[in-house]
């Protein structure tokens, strides 16, 4: 019998283990498309993806502090990149480039002198949207009436959304038909790379389903364009 209870547990802990979610830290720009895309994984594999979703600075913060994540995709490279220089996960890679996007208005309304209405855009000291936002209003020498700042470029957007505010500069992605595209040459790169941080038994098959082509294809779709 104890010979049985044994064999019992080796052949049922592999399984178990493989059900523990894997934990995937996203910025708040990607979450709406990641949450199509891991849906998706769901219903095909059976695997569940916990999602934790946050400005890039928040994340990057957090998994200095040692947060449980496996996977972590950020709204710029550089956050990646500084986690990798201190020791943290593998080599980052590029899974989308963003756009920065105007809601409320045209793009001439960013060259009006004294603008008048009240603008949001993420924080630029934890969202690299943000810091892209600041450079189009730096280049531009635009001047809000009042310029409101989420804790990330998803409560920029439903500030605007919920008409807290006339305008928003937010992700492309978000911001959807009804923003226009900012010219990239107005702001600095949006690049968006992601870290694998720690192994789980289902990471390899959900990063060979984040570099298929029917992802790559619903991320086109959701407002970002290619990787260089």
């Amino acid at each position: 019998m104890r010979c049985l209870i044994l064999a019992l547990l080796i052949t049922v802990a592999p399984a178990g283990l493989a059900e523990t979610p894997l934990t995937v830290a996203v910025a708040a720009n990607f979450r709406p498309t990641l949450e199509d895309i891991n849906a998706r994984f769901s219903a095909q594999t059976g695997h569940p993806v916990r999602l934790s979703s946050a400005s890039t600075g928040v994340l990057t913060h957090q998994v200095m502090r040692g947060a449980p994540y496996h996977l972590f995709l950020a709204a710029d490279a550089a956050a990646p990149a500084l986690l990798h220089d201190e020791g943290l996960g593998l080599r980052p890679f590029c899974y989308a480039t963003g756009q920065l996007a105007l809601l409320g208005g045209p793009l001439s309304q960013l060259e009006a002198p004294g603008l008048g209405l009240d603008l949001a855009i993420a924080n630029p000291d934890t969202a690299p949207y943000g810091q892209a936002a600041m450079d189009v209003l730096n280049l531009k020498g635009t001047q809000p009436q009042r310029l409101v700042r989420g804790n990330n470029v998803l409560q920029a957007y439903q500030y605007w959304r919920t008409r807290t505010v006339q305008m928003a500069l937010v992700s492309k992605s978000l911001a959807g038909e009804a923003g226009i595209a900012i010219p990239a040459k107005w702001h600095r790169d949006l690049q968006q790379h992601a870290l694998v941080i720690k192994d789980h038994p289902n990471l390899n098959a959900y990063l060979e389903w984040l570099r298929s082509d029917t992802v790559r294809q619903l991320i086109l779709d959701s407002g970002y364009l290619p990787c260089p």
